[in-house]
């Protein structure tokens, strides 16, 4: 009954975790697209054309997921929305400090008169530096990953040496109230250690 309840909550949480996973996973590739995608608006409005349709091209050209997001501002601005409310339509479905700033900088030019392709320029150098910044971070706090998954699969690496080596002694951890207490802490301690090395190694840019 217990691994059955077990399974059942695994499974149940399974979902929102392949969600959280692949959602995360669509917005890495996105801001890793950003910069390019801001260097080719600036081209194109460089070279003449509107705003409008440089993203358009943008739309053409680039790769999914930022063609997509821009696709989607695209249509409203067809069906009557103004660019401000398309914008904070695009920010709300992709809330990372990369599309804010590229927001920010947007109404910025409109409001102030300034030229938005070089406010483009300046906004895709700032964001390469930040993910330059961000992967050094990564390759920086790669052992400190290491260690939490080493902290995390030791205990049950140890756990299933000695059920091999005294079954009688260990079956007790699986069979009596003692024993069942003693996996629920085991858990806790597993899942706040391995919580904690995460945060520390977590630095947010």
């Amino acid at each position: 009954a217990l691994l059955g309840l077990l399974f059942g909550v695994a499974a149940s949480a399974l979902p929102s975790l392949a969600l959280r996973w692949l959602r995360r996973r669509r917005l890495d590739t996105l801001e890793q697209q950003l910069p390019d995608a801001l260097l080719m608006l600036a081209g194109g409005l460089k070279a003449g054309v509107g705003l409008n349709q440089a993203i358009g091209q943008l739309v053409r050209e680039a790769q999914p997921p930022i063609s997509q997001e821009l696709d989607v501002l695209l249509r409203e601005q067809r069906l009557g929305v103004s660019m401000d409310e398309a914008l904070d339509n695009l920010h709300q479905r992709v809330p990372l400090q990369s599309v804010t700033l590229v927001v920010a900088a947007m109404r910025i030019a409109a409001e102030t008169g300034g030229q938005l392709a070089e406010a483009l320029e300046r906004a895709s150098q700032t964001l390469r530096q930040k993910l330059a910044m961000e992967g050094k971070i990564r390759a920086l706090t790669s052992q400190g990953k290491l260690q939490a998954w080493v902290v995390g699969a030791l205990p049950l690496l140890l756990m299933f040496v000695l059920t091999k080596m005294e079954p009688q002694a260990m079956n007790l951890m699986f069979t009596s109230r003692a024993g069942w207490a003693c996996l629920v802490v085991i858990g806790l301690f597993e899942f706040f250690g391995v919580m904690i090395i995460r945060k520390i190694v977590d630095i947010d840019v």
